[in-house]
Protein backbone atom coordinates (compact mmCIF):
# COMPACT_ATOMS: atom_id res chain seq x y z
CA UNK A 1 0.00 0.00 0.00
CA UNK A 2 1.18 3.46 -0.83
CA UNK A 3 1.00 6.30 1.68
CA UNK A 4 -1.91 7.96 -0.16
CA UNK A 5 -3.16 5.53 -2.83
CA UNK A 6 -5.67 6.81 -5.37
CA UNK A 7 -7.93 4.35 -7.17
CA UNK A 8 -9.05 5.76 -10.51
CA UNK A 9 -11.71 4.29 -12.76
CA UNK A 10 -11.48 4.73 -16.52
CA UNK A 11 -14.71 4.30 -18.49
CA UNK A 12 -15.08 4.13 -22.25
CA UNK A 13 -18.61 3.29 -23.44
CA UNK A 14 -20.54 3.44 -26.69
CA UNK A 15 -23.81 2.23 -28.20
CA UNK A 16 -25.72 1.68 -24.96
CA UNK A 17 -27.08 3.09 -21.74
CA UNK A 18 -25.41 1.85 -18.57
CA UNK A 19 -25.40 1.96 -14.79
CA UNK A 20 -22.20 1.47 -12.82
CA UNK A 21 -22.12 0.73 -9.09
CA UNK A 22 -19.06 0.41 -6.85
CA UNK A 23 -19.74 -1.73 -3.78
CA UNK A 24 -23.47 -1.53 -4.59
CA UNK A 25 -23.30 2.28 -4.48
CA UNK A 26 -24.27 4.21 -7.63
CA UNK A 27 -21.18 5.70 -9.23
CA UNK A 28 -22.29 6.73 -12.69
CA UNK A 29 -25.53 6.41 -14.67
CA UNK A 30 -25.42 7.10 -18.41
CA UNK A 31 -28.77 7.54 -20.13
CA UNK A 32 -27.78 9.70 -23.05
CA UNK A 33 -27.37 8.62 -26.65
CA UNK A 34 -23.73 8.71 -27.71
CA UNK A 35 -20.33 7.62 -26.50
CA UNK A 36 -18.72 8.70 -23.23
CA UNK A 37 -15.18 8.40 -21.91
CA UNK A 38 -13.62 9.73 -18.71
CA UNK A 39 -11.52 9.01 -15.61
CA UNK A 40 -12.63 9.59 -12.02
CA UNK A 41 -11.29 8.58 -8.59
CA UNK A 42 -13.46 6.07 -6.70
CA UNK A 43 -11.85 6.31 -3.26
CA UNK A 44 -14.97 7.65 -1.54
CA UNK A 45 -16.78 4.48 -2.69
CA UNK A 46 -14.11 2.32 -1.01
CA UNK A 47 -14.90 2.43 2.74
CA UNK A 48 -11.96 0.32 3.92
CA UNK A 49 -9.26 -2.05 2.72
CA UNK A 50 -10.15 -5.45 1.32
CA UNK A 51 -12.27 -6.93 -1.44
CA UNK A 52 -14.36 -4.48 -3.47
CA UNK A 53 -16.82 -5.04 -6.31
CA UNK A 54 -18.11 -3.29 -9.41
CA UNK A 55 -21.51 -3.98 -10.94
CA UNK A 56 -22.22 -3.01 -14.54
CA UNK A 57 -25.67 -3.01 -16.10
CA UNK A 58 -26.07 -2.28 -19.81
CA UNK A 59 -29.34 -1.43 -21.54
CA UNK A 60 -30.05 -1.10 -25.23
CA UNK A 61 -30.97 2.41 -26.35
CA UNK A 62 -34.03 0.75 -27.92
CA UNK A 63 -35.85 -0.85 -24.98
CA UNK A 64 -36.30 -4.59 -25.37
CA UNK A 65 -34.25 -4.80 -28.56
CA UNK A 66 -30.77 -6.19 -29.10
CA UNK A 67 -27.69 -4.01 -28.70
CA UNK A 68 -26.47 -2.25 -31.85
CA UNK A 69 -23.28 -3.39 -33.54
CA UNK A 70 -20.25 -1.91 -31.78
CA UNK A 71 -21.93 -1.44 -28.39
CA UNK A 72 -19.41 -2.02 -25.61
CA UNK A 73 -18.06 -0.78 -22.28
CA UNK A 74 -14.40 -0.83 -21.27
CA UNK A 75 -13.48 -0.39 -17.60
CA UNK A 76 -10.05 -0.09 -16.05
CA UNK A 77 -9.10 0.61 -12.43
CA UNK A 78 -5.61 1.91 -11.81
CA UNK A 79 -3.83 2.61 -8.54
CA UNK A 80 -1.25 5.33 -8.09
CA UNK A 81 0.22 7.41 -5.29
CA UNK A 82 -1.37 10.84 -4.93
CA UNK A 83 0.62 13.50 -6.80
CA UNK A 84 2.47 10.87 -8.88
CA UNK A 85 -0.22 9.84 -11.42
CA UNK A 86 2.31 8.75 -14.05
CA UNK A 87 3.36 5.75 -11.94
CA UNK A 88 0.29 3.53 -12.26
CA UNK A 89 -0.58 -0.08 -11.53
CA UNK A 90 -3.58 -1.76 -13.19
CA UNK A 91 -5.91 -3.27 -10.57
CA UNK A 92 -8.72 -4.34 -12.89
CA UNK A 93 -9.08 -4.48 -16.68
CA UNK A 94 -12.45 -5.32 -18.20
CA UNK A 95 -14.27 -5.30 -21.52
CA UNK A 96 -17.83 -6.46 -22.12
CA UNK A 97 -18.18 -9.67 -24.15
CA UNK A 98 -19.86 -9.78 -27.54
CA UNK A 99 -23.36 -8.42 -26.88
CA UNK A 100 -25.01 -9.98 -29.94
CA UNK A 101 -26.32 -12.90 -27.89
CA UNK A 102 -28.20 -10.61 -25.48
CA UNK A 103 -31.33 -10.28 -27.61
CA UNK A 104 -33.41 -8.52 -24.95
CA UNK A 105 -30.97 -5.63 -24.74
CA UNK A 106 -30.02 -6.20 -21.10
CA UNK A 107 -26.57 -7.27 -19.84
CA UNK A 108 -25.29 -7.38 -16.25
CA UNK A 109 -21.88 -8.31 -14.90
CA UNK A 110 -20.03 -8.07 -11.59
CA UNK A 111 -16.28 -7.96 -11.04
CA UNK A 112 -14.07 -8.08 -7.94
CA UNK A 113 -10.93 -6.09 -7.17
CA UNK A 114 -8.84 -5.49 -4.08
CA UNK A 115 -7.95 -2.14 -2.52
CA UNK A 116 -5.54 -1.26 0.26
CA UNK A 117 -6.29 2.15 1.81
CA UNK A 118 -5.07 3.88 4.99
CA UNK A 119 -8.51 5.11 6.09
CA UNK A 120 -11.91 3.85 7.23
CA UNK A 121 -14.96 5.86 6.14
CA UNK A 122 -17.95 6.58 8.37
CA UNK A 123 -20.41 4.38 6.56
CA UNK A 124 -18.63 1.17 7.56
CA UNK A 125 -20.99 1.47 10.52
CA UNK A 126 -24.50 1.53 9.04
CA UNK A 127 -27.80 -0.22 9.80
CA UNK A 128 -30.25 -1.97 7.47
CA UNK A 129 -32.71 0.78 6.47
CA UNK A 130 -35.27 -1.53 4.87
CA UNK A 131 -36.31 -2.52 8.38
CA UNK A 132 -37.62 1.00 9.00
CA UNK A 133 -41.21 1.87 8.09
CA UNK A 134 -40.90 3.03 4.47
CA UNK A 135 -43.57 5.72 4.85
CA UNK A 136 -41.73 7.25 7.80
CA UNK A 137 -38.43 6.92 5.95
CA UNK A 138 -39.73 8.72 2.89
CA UNK A 139 -41.26 11.51 4.97
CA UNK A 140 -37.90 11.97 6.68
CA UNK A 141 -36.03 12.13 3.36
CA UNK A 142 -38.49 14.61 1.89
CA UNK A 143 -37.92 16.94 4.85
CA UNK A 144 -34.15 16.69 4.28
CA UNK A 145 -34.62 17.41 0.55
CA UNK A 146 -36.57 20.55 1.42
CA UNK A 147 -33.80 21.69 3.79
CA UNK A 148 -31.22 21.01 1.09
CA UNK A 149 -33.09 23.00 -1.54
CA UNK A 150 -33.65 25.85 0.90
CA UNK A 151 -29.91 26.01 1.62
CA UNK A 152 -29.30 26.58 -2.10
CA UNK A 153 -32.17 29.03 -2.47
CA UNK A 154 -31.09 31.11 0.53
CA UNK A 155 -27.38 30.80 -0.23
CA UNK A 156 -27.03 29.48 3.32
CA UNK A 157 -23.53 28.01 3.46
CA UNK A 158 -23.80 27.20 7.16
CA UNK A 159 -26.98 25.14 6.64
CA UNK A 160 -25.44 23.36 3.65
CA UNK A 161 -22.30 22.49 5.62
CA UNK A 162 -24.37 21.12 8.48
CA UNK A 163 -26.38 18.91 6.13
CA UNK A 164 -23.34 17.60 4.24
CA UNK A 165 -20.60 17.50 6.88
CA UNK A 166 -20.37 13.70 7.02
CA UNK A 167 -20.33 13.34 3.23
CA UNK A 168 -17.63 15.96 2.86
CA UNK A 169 -15.52 14.38 5.59
CA UNK A 170 -15.67 11.05 3.76
CA UNK A 171 -14.63 12.71 0.50
CA UNK A 172 -11.83 14.73 2.09
CA UNK A 173 -10.52 11.74 4.03
CA UNK A 174 -10.57 9.33 1.08
CA UNK A 175 -8.86 11.82 -1.24
CA UNK A 176 -6.36 13.05 1.38
CA UNK A 177 -7.40 16.70 1.13
CA UNK A 178 -5.34 18.97 3.41
CA UNK A 179 -6.87 21.61 5.69
CA UNK A 180 -6.03 24.57 3.46
CA UNK A 181 -7.69 23.02 0.44
CA UNK A 182 -10.65 21.89 2.53
CA UNK A 183 -11.34 25.46 3.56
CA UNK A 184 -11.22 26.67 -0.04
CA UNK A 185 -13.58 23.95 -1.21
CA UNK A 186 -15.98 24.52 1.68
CA UNK A 187 -16.16 28.23 0.92
CA UNK A 188 -17.17 27.52 -2.70
CA UNK A 189 -19.89 24.90 -2.08
CA UNK A 190 -22.77 27.14 -3.18
CA UNK A 191 -20.96 29.25 -5.76
CA UNK A 192 -22.12 29.39 -9.36
CA UNK A 193 -25.81 29.05 -8.46
CA UNK A 194 -28.46 31.68 -9.19
CA UNK A 195 -29.88 31.28 -5.70
CA UNK A 196 -33.01 33.40 -5.94
CA UNK A 197 -34.26 31.31 -8.90
CA UNK A 198 -33.85 27.93 -7.18
CA UNK A 199 -37.11 26.07 -6.51
CA UNK A 200 -38.11 22.69 -5.07
CA UNK A 201 -38.67 20.02 -7.71
CA UNK A 202 -41.97 18.13 -7.10
CA UNK A 203 -41.16 15.36 -4.61
CA UNK A 204 -43.80 13.04 -6.08
CA UNK A 205 -41.51 12.49 -9.10
CA UNK A 206 -38.99 10.59 -6.94
CA UNK A 207 -39.03 6.96 -5.86
CA UNK A 208 -37.49 5.52 -2.69
CA UNK A 209 -34.35 3.45 -3.43
CA UNK A 210 -31.89 1.40 -1.37
CA UNK A 211 -28.21 0.71 -2.04
CA UNK A 212 -25.12 -0.64 -0.28
CA UNK A 213 -26.96 -3.79 0.83
CA UNK A 214 -29.88 -1.67 2.09
CA UNK A 215 -27.61 0.48 4.28
CA UNK A 216 -28.01 3.54 2.05
CA UNK A 217 -31.29 5.15 1.07
CA UNK A 218 -32.22 7.98 -1.24
CA UNK A 219 -34.83 9.39 -3.57
CA UNK A 220 -34.29 8.88 -7.26
CA UNK A 221 -35.91 9.90 -10.52
CA UNK A 222 -36.16 7.56 -13.50
CA UNK A 223 -32.88 7.20 -15.40
CA UNK A 224 -30.99 9.43 -12.97
CA UNK A 225 -28.55 8.84 -10.15
CA UNK A 226 -30.01 9.13 -6.64
CA UNK A 227 -30.10 12.70 -5.49
CA UNK A 228 -31.98 15.95 -5.42
CA UNK A 229 -32.87 17.91 -8.52
CA UNK A 230 -31.97 21.53 -7.80
CA UNK A 231 -34.67 23.02 -9.99
CA UNK A 232 -34.46 26.51 -11.40
CA UNK A 233 -36.80 28.95 -13.10
CA UNK A 234 -34.19 28.86 -15.88
CA UNK A 235 -34.28 25.27 -17.11
CA UNK A 236 -30.67 25.35 -18.33
CA UNK A 237 -29.46 26.15 -14.78
CA UNK A 238 -31.10 23.12 -13.11
CA UNK A 239 -28.86 20.25 -11.99
CA UNK A 240 -28.75 17.01 -9.96
CA UNK A 241 -26.99 16.89 -6.58
CA UNK A 242 -25.96 13.31 -5.77
CA UNK A 243 -27.26 12.38 -2.30
CA UNK A 244 -27.47 9.17 -0.29
CA UNK A 245 -28.34 8.81 3.40
CA UNK A 246 -27.53 6.29 6.13
CA UNK A 247 -27.96 5.75 9.87
CA UNK A 248 -24.99 4.69 11.99
CA UNK A 249 -27.23 3.04 14.57
CA UNK A 250 -30.94 2.32 14.92
CA UNK A 251 -31.26 5.25 17.33
CA UNK A 252 -29.19 7.82 15.43
CA UNK A 253 -30.50 10.45 13.04
CA UNK A 254 -30.40 9.93 9.31
CA UNK A 255 -27.54 11.78 7.60
CA UNK A 256 -26.12 12.44 4.16
CA UNK A 257 -23.19 10.08 3.74
CA UNK A 258 -22.34 10.39 0.03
Amino acid sequence: MGVKPIYELFIDARGCYFELLVNDIPFYFHYKVGATSFRLPINSFIPESGEQNITLKLLSVNTGEEFPVGAEVILKIEEFEKNTPKERKTVMDYKTPDLKTYATGVFTDKKIFNADVPYTLSYVDSVDLKRIDWTVLRETLEKEYIKYTEAFKNNDLSAYQKLTSERQENIFTSLYVDNERRKKQEASYLSGVTHNLVKLHPLKTYQLVFYNNNKFVGLQMLNEAPGIYIDNEKEEDAFIEYILFHKKTAGSSISIVL
